[in-house]
């Protein structure tokens, strides 16, 4: 139960009201307010409570505000008071449910605005309709359109943050892909970019790069010398001439024994010379032929022969010899190194132009030659020693000076093999490039491929990421459970419906004596885009439809008054509460429930809030009439009821509760001021002199209106001042209870009237000397003294 508004801040014309005075709620709370004072924003302020919808206060912001909007409404229970606070950024802290409120509100939101009932206002109804029994399943199914649609607009804020984070070309379309990147694929990755960074580097560039050459292999070493004889001419000497002579004539002399048809003429030669050998160690010193019987010795021809194949050998060495100097000297060993400096150089100048695209891991080195110096050196060597064996023959050199040239131009030889392999292998490394060199919009898209898969991990993309996934496996829940939401709504509406429909005609015929009936009331799912169910009813009269449109005849706007649109509406209300199996929990909020009902169905409202009053746990009524608050406060015990009033402080501008007594507020201005008259003489104020007056004038006017109506009924209703009343009585010649005074009776009412009067703009004031008194001169006993005659007037005399 709502025990009490604590404070109001800055909210419509409560600017700053601070709960003061006995201004605590009961079950049965009465207001009553001028029309303007505050009670529309009252009910917007509970319903911002019930509904926990901040903007109901926002949109009611005071003008003029200096301080935040706040909200203290206090609820007691049996276990102690809850404080509800609202504040202008957080909203309430806690909500407060279970508070049903009819205004025009009501009506405008469920059934009507203007002359209009449109598929909005049954969709608000639905929501109203379906309350205690189908309100959970209503916000399940709301808060499932809710979330799908901030999971939407969600997916679709880390959508643009992943796109524009990544770039890379990151595309909605691409989005799957690049969410179910497996981690592995991150492995080497900042290596794989590299690789990607230079392909694309050489797509960019390959209209350069096709026409670049490739490397050029050395030219192998030819020096046209001869080591392998040379090395032999230089150890020989005379002796090995002689035996190098002895050797061609015993040869010759084999092949021709083996012309003519000897065989075997080395075995045949070598028994000979067994035979001449084992004479010479039988110191035989004639020896001769075995064969022929003829001498051997020196002079013989084939000794001869000996001496001649000696010459002819020496004289072909020496031709050796010349021809050894000759190579040595014709090998140009300066321009085969130059040779191969030229091509190292081109070499190293292509392959630092290749590095600019090409990356390999073999790069040629040239290692062919060590020392260019030793390699000279070695060869004039050879070439002094072979001057010096031509010119001095019998002098022997050893191998050694020839073979360290020859190892070392074979090491040269081997060096250039093994940097040609080098040159071949990265010649079909270039040409295997450039065959494979992709398009410049290939080479970017495996780049960008690789740099989205090394983005994906890090760390504030990564969290998005799974973000993402965990809004689409959610969306993807809410999506599958919101038909059997919609089943759910459906089955338990269709029963609810029918129940609601009996109620509202109860209302309609039994209660409020109405033509109108409303039928085929039915739960209506969403359809096509729509997303909010709606309910569906026919409007009758006396058995005849209503039409919504306008345009075809007995439609709502000719058939139905303002009078029947709220009873209508009050009656879809009531209902509800008949049917709602939790109103002993509700709180009812009225506000003007009666505004344009006719006195009949006044009555009926009356009474159906006092029925539902034993069933409910509080009723809050606010109103500008105050006879329709008093009627509805009649019969209930002072511990049920309170009565209160918005006030207004029309200097401040600003609105505050007060406590109010309602038997003072109807009694009637008579007796009031009759009473005021009293209270004054019990206790007189001279500074009340004004007012009390004003008060003489009004009692002495309504009682001569009230007692001679009909004498004075002839008077115009523009010209029925206090003066003009009294020369009415003159003129009509009344008859007073006091009829013997009556000159005297005139003469008092015209003394009030003349220091009571309050003239017109324009008016001249009242003659003071010739009435004999001014009423700024009065003292308290000369105005206490006007006011028992004119009690006396309205008592005796009159």
């Amino acid at each position: 139960m709502i025990h009490k508004i604590g404070r109001l801040t800055s909210i419509g014309k409560y600017r700053n009201y601070n709960a003061t005075g006995d201004v605590a709620f009961k079950k049965l709370t009465l207001f009553y307010a001028d029309n303007g004072a505050g009670k529309t924003t009252l009910t917007s302020i509970i319903r911002s409570l019930s509904q926990n919808k901040p903007e109901l206060i926002h949109r009611r912001l005071s003008t003029r505000h200096t301080t935040p909007q706040s909200a203290q409404i206090i609820q007691r229970n049996l276990t102690g008071d809850i404080t509800h606070t609202f504040n202008q950024s957080t909203g309430w802290n806690t909500p407060f449910q279970d508070i049903e409120i009819f205004d025009i509100h009501f009506v405008n939101e469920n059934i009507y605005s203007g002359f209009e009932f449109n598929e909005e206002h049954k969709k608000q109804l639905h929501q109203f309709v379906i309350g205690a029994q189908g309100i959970a399943l209503q916000q399940q199914i709301d808060k499932n359109k809710a979330d799908k649609t901030a999971s939407r607009q969600r997916q679709e804020q880390i959508s643009q943050q992943l796109i524009q984070l990544v770039g890379n070309n990151l595309s909605t379309d691409a989005l799957n892909l690049f969410l179910s990147i497996p981690i592995v694929e991150t492995n080497n990755i900042d290596s794989l970019i590299t690789s990607a960074e230079t392909i694309l580097t050489s797509a960019n560039a390959n209209s350069v790069i096709q026409p670049l050459p490739l490397l050029l292999p050395a030219s192998d070493i030819n020096s046209g010398i001869n080591f392998t004889q040379l090395a032999i001419d230089l150890e020989m000497s005379l002796q090995t001439l002689q035996n190098t002579a002895l050797q061609t004539l015993f040869s010759e002399h084999c092949q021709e024994l083996a012309d003519n048809s000897l065989q075997n003429p080395t075995n045949w030669l070598h028994w000979g010379q067994t035979y001449l050998e084992s004479k010479r160690a039988k110191n035989i010193q004639d020896l001769t032929c075995p064969f022929c019987k003829q001498t051997i010795d020196n002079t013989m021809n084939i000794i001869n022969s000996y001496t001649l194949q000696f010459n002819a050998e020496f004289n072909s060495l020496l031709e050796r010899l010349k021809n050894h100097l000759m190579a040595l000297q014709s090998f140009n060993l300066e321009t085969f190194l130059l040779s191969l400096e030229t091509t190292n150089k081109t070499n190293l100048s292509h392959t630092n132009t290749w590095k600019q695209y090409f990356l390999s891991s073999v790069v040629p080195v040239y290692n062919i030659i060590s020392d260019e110096t030793i390699l000279r050196q070695q060869l004039q060597e050879l070439i002094n020693t072979v001057t010096l064996k031509i010119q001095n023959p019998s002098i022997t050199y050893t191998n050694s000076i020839a073979n360290n040239l020859q190892i070392s131009l074979q090491t040269i030889s081997q060096n250039i093999i093994s940097y040609n392999q080098q040159i071949l292998v990265y010649n079909n490394q270039l040409t295997t490039f450039r065959l494979a060199i992709k398009t410049v919009p290939q080479a970017q898209l495996e780049l960008d491929k690789l740099r989205r898969i090394k983005k994906r991990f890090e760390a504030p993309i990564s969290t998005l990421c799974n973000e993402l996934i965990s809004q689409r496996q959610n969306l993807a829940s809410l999506t599958t459970a919101y038909p059997v939401l919609m089943q759910q709504q459906e089955a338990s509406a269709t029963t609810f419906f029918n129940s609601y429909k009996t109620q509202i005609n109860h209302y309609l015929g039994t209660v409020f004596k109405t033509l109108f009936r409303i039928e085929d009331v039915v739960h209506v799912a969403p359809r096509g885009m729509a997303t909010q169910s709606k309910i569906g009813y026919k409007l009758t009269i006396d058995g005849q439809d209503i039409s919504f449109d306008f345009n075809q005849n007995t439609n709502a706007k000719d058939s139905l008054s303002e009078g029947d649109k709220s009873t209508i509406a009050l009656a879809f209300f009531l209902s509800k509460l008949d049917i709602d199996t939790t109103i002993n929990n509700k709180i009812l909020v009225f506000d003007d429930p009666l505004s344009s009902f006719d006195s009949n169905r006044r009555f009926y409202t009356i009474q159906l809030i006092k029925d539902l009053f034993p069933k409910i746990k509080q009723a809050i009524i606010l109103s500008h009439n105050e006879y329709f608050l008093y009627e509805l406060s009649k019969g209930f015990s002072a511990g049920d009821k309170k009565t209160l009033r918005i006030s207004q402080n029309f200097i401040d501008k600003a609105s505050l509760i007060e406590p109010l007594s309602l038997e003072t507020l109807v009694e009637n201005e008579y007796f009031k001021h009759i009473k005021e008259l009293e209270v004054f003489l019990r206790n007189p104020d001279l500074s009340k002199k004004e007012i009390v007056l004003g008060w003489l004038r009004n009692v002495l006017e309504a009682h001569i209106r009230f007692k001679f109506y009909r004498q004075l009924s002839h008077l115009p209703s523009n010209n029925q001042t206090f003066g003009t009343i009294i020369n009415a009585l003159v003129s009509q010649n009344v008859v007073f209870r006091d009829n013997q005074n009556r000159t005297t009776i005139i003469s008092k009412l015209n003394l009030i009237n003349g220091i009571s009067c309050k003239p017109h703009h324009g008016e001249p004031l009242p003659d003071y000397n010739l009435l004999g008194f001014n009423p700024n001169l009065l003292n308290v006993s000369e105005l206490a003294n006007f006011v028992t005659d004119a009690l006396n007037l309205i008592d005796n005399e009159i």
